[in-house]
């Protein structure tokens, strides 16, 4: 007579026997650990910022996204020419916000501006690099000037003089309500765009 072998039980891996209740702490727990990192990038690292306005144009445009560094400043002093995040108390909105200007004048400097240039310690500052003569023009013969003349200012050893690519749309230092920034006023260094993709990278 014919033998008939016994079935083998089959043993099922631990996780083919997972609860409901095992799932969603698991869930909780990756979505705990990714917050955490994202908090910890954005406290530490880079922090997100929406351009607002069209103060920076052409270099940024109104509704551009992106991310500033904000632990360079712990390792280098702003330069001249960086586009920097700066923490600002807007007297109309009365509200704290971050606004995106670029470094013009540094501590100790004196600046001023006169017919349409400006000048550091009595020497004129080229801005070619990040301002072309023809949309310089294009703003001179839009509203009958582009740099807004103003009486020398002399910068305290932690002030600096910042100002917006677009002059006669900005509201920067060159204004009594807001004059020069301290140190601690700068909040990151540079933006880099992730949106729109057509202009990724950084500024």
């Amino acid at each position: 007579m014919r033998k008939i072998k016994k079935k083998k039980k089959i043993e099922y891996d631990r996780d083919d026997e997972r609860t409901l209740g095992e799932d969603i702490l698991d869930f909780i727990k990756v979505f705990a650990i990714s917050a955490l990192v994202i908090l910890l990038f954005m406290h530490f690292i880079a922090y997100p910022v929406t351009v607002s306005g069209r103060s920076m144009v052409p270099t940024l445009q109104n509704g551009e996204y992106g991310f500033t560094n904000i632990i360079n400043l712990a390792f280098k002093e702003p330069a001249r020419g960086d586009i920097v995040v700066v923490n600002m108390y807007n007297e109309d909105t009365q509200q704290n916000e971050k606004w995106v200007k670029r470094i013009i004048g540094l501590p100790g400097e004196t600046i001023e501006c006169k017919n349409e240039i400006i000048y550091i310690n009595g020497k004129a500052l080229d801005e070619s690099s990040y301002i072309s003569s023809s949309y310089r023009q294009r703003m001179i013969d839009e509203y009958g000037y582009f740099n807004m003349d103003f009486s020398a200012v002399k910068l305290g050893k932690n002030q600096y003089f910042v100002m917006g690519d677009n002059r006669p749309y900005s509201k920067d230092s060159r204004y009594k309500d807001v004059g020069p920034i301290t140190k601690s006023q700068i909040f990151g260094d540079g933006i880099f765009v992730i949106w729109p993709l057509s202009v990724f990278g950084g500024k």
